[in-house]
């Protein structure tokens, strides 16, 4: 079954960035939202030429926990195909962990 259109969503909790004191959560959370976007549209995009891409990423202020990301893979009848959405939800899980073990993103205050 051939993919014609991924749609990917992801939650962060702003309030859970950071243990410690000194960061601009707010910004911080911008620009992870953004290197999460760049990571999701980047890799799909790379994947699957031609392909309908629609990645959101929320952000919630509160610190409610974890939330996994989201990715549903659909043919062009509309049906949604688990076997790559899994392994897309994995290869994308895996790439976001490692694009923001450096915290490039995150921004101390002053």
């Amino acid at each position: 079954m051939e993919v014609t259109r991924i749609l990917v969503t992801d939650l962060i909790m702003a309030g859970g960035l950071f243990a410690e004191e000194g960061y601009d959560i707010e910004q911080s959370a911008d620009n992870l939202a953004d290197l999460k976007g760049q990571i999701i549209v980047g890799y799909l995009e790379e994947q699957y030429p031609g392909v309908e891409v629609y990645a959101d990423i929320a952000i919630q202020r509160e610190d409610g926990g974890l939330r996994p990301l989201e990715v549903l893979a659909f043919s062009e009848g509309g049906e949604r195909i688990a076997e790559v959405s899994a392994l897309l939800q994995a290869k994308l899980s895996q790439r976001i962990a490692e694009g923001m073990a450096d915290r490039s993103w995150a921004v101390r205050t002053k």
